[in-house]
């Protein structure tokens, strides 16, 4: 092919949403959550500034895999889940320790 440059993209994950949730390769919100958004989340409540981004054409399940709905929620909403959780837990070994301090 004349006068074109050969390019190449990697990429870490490809999801498949779109076939029947028996199907080997069905990927849902929470094996989106697992491979991408608790590494994310890690690293944030480690210190560091992260950023995860949805790309894709109109239509791609952008949307679903951030937000999902009831039942299949998507990344925001677990990410939101766990953070008050380790919030909590945060909170009551804090007030174990103060109450442990205290005796």
């Amino acid at each position: 092919m004349l006068g074109r440059v050969h390019k190449e993209f990697t990429f870490d994950y490809s999801y498949n949403s779109f076939t029947d949730p028996e199907n080997w390769d069905f990927a849902s919100n929470k094996i989106v959550w697992e491979d991408l958004g608790m590494d994310t989340l890690e690293k944030a409540w480690s210190g560091f500034n992260v950023s995860l981004f949805a790309y894709g054409q109109t239509g791609s399940g952008k949307s679903h895999s951030m937000m999902g709905y009831p039942g299949d929620e998507g990344i925001v909403p677990r990410a939101c889940q766990e953070i008050f959780r380790r919030i909590e837990a945060s909170t009551k070994l804090k007030e174990e320790w103060h109450a442990a301090e205290k005796e």
